[in-house]
């Protein structure tokens, strides 16, 4: 009785269309909530609540990755679980997150530049990152970056304010994983400066209502 019981509560669980989207983005690798709601077109609150009863019912984990928290499913038992019931229904296995990323046509603003929380993400946040490092003024440390001394004279040259950076109460400069292009844009405290001062400086702009970015030039960096 207790199996059977268990087995039900699952199946209503599973038995949710959003729930089974959410599951299904999951599928190519950890999201965070705001990323998860933009691939599906909800509000975050929502999102938030599926992934609490994901959460609860064992299929999802959350861990901590700067200033925000990130999800994955537990293993592999979704994966199959999503394939058995779709066999059931006799539905075809839609894109897989991975793949629909990458049909998302190149010059669509959402993935030019967007705003992943109070970063710039997409292909103007990764390129960001790329030049940052090739400059030498960031030195990878694993999922972490260290800004070297030639990059805080730079960064602080460009306007950014480290000296705050390093003062907030986060991680200061880490990897995070960007949805579209499937590589890390920079995010924490030092992303959440450059992208106040790309702003400040008229060199981004916000659309109204949006997490779009609207680059106002090729060049990120003065210099």
């Amino acid at each position: 009785m207790q199996d059977a019981a268990a087995v039900a509560g699952l199946a209503r669980v599973l038995g949710d269309e959003t729930r089974v989207r959410l599951l299904d983005e999951l599928t190519s690798g950890e999201a965070s909530v705001s990323d998860l709601a933009c691939r599906l077109g909800l509000d975050q609150p929502r999102v938030s609540t599926h992934l609490q009863l994901l959460r609860s019912s064992g299929l999802v984990d959350a861990h901590a990755r700067g200033r925000s928290r990130v999800y994955a499913l537990r293993g592999e038992a979704p994966t199959l679980a999503l394939s058995t019931l779709r066999t059931l229904a006799g539905s075809p296995k839609p894109l897989r997150s991975r793949q629909a990323a990458a049909a998302v046509e190149h010059d669509a603003p959402i993935r030019r530049a967007r705003t992943c929380y109070d970063h710039l993400a997409g292909v103007a946040g990764v390129r960001v990152l790329d030049e940052l490092l090739e400059r030498g003024w960031l030195r990878a440390e694993g999922e972490r970056f260290e800004l070297t001394p030639a990059g805080e004279a730079a960064l602080a040259a460009e306007g950014v304010d480290v000296a705050e950076a390093r003062r907030a109460r986060r991680a200061f400069a880490v990897g995070c994983l960007d949805w579209t292009e499937r590589r890390h844009h920079l995010g924490g405290a030092l992303g959440a400066a450059v992208l106040r001062r790309l702003l400040a400086g008229g060199r981004a702009r916000l659309r109204p209502g949006s997490r779009v970015v609207h680059m106002q030039a090729d060049a990120v960096w003065t210099s």
